[in-house]
């Protein structure tokens, strides 16, 4: 039986169309609609919580003007050196 973060990885390739075999494995086939309504449940707490506007969408837009970068000079470090005589 393979391990259950292989045994996501096939599903999530078998949600893409590619056909996957594996042995089943108890604890996920035989729960998948009570995992499917836990993931659902979460988001819809994240939705519906205080200041949800305000939390970011993912994934972030990545077009090259999306959002300008302020630039922030620095302050120049000076090297310092100690000499032994």
């Amino acid at each position: 039986m393979p391990s259950p973060k292989r045994v996501k990885k096939l599903e999530k390739i078998r949600a893409k169309g590619i056909e996957v075999e594996y042995p089943p494995a108890p604890w996920f086939t035989d729960n998948r609609e009570a995992l499917e309504h836990e993931e659902a449940e979460r988001q819809r707490r994240i939705n519906e919580a205080q200041y949800a506007e305000l939390l970011p969408e993912y994934p972030a837009e990545r077009s090259p003007r999306s959002e300008q970068r302020v630039r922030v000079q620095r302050k120049q470090l000076f090297k310092t050196a100690k000499y032994a005589l």
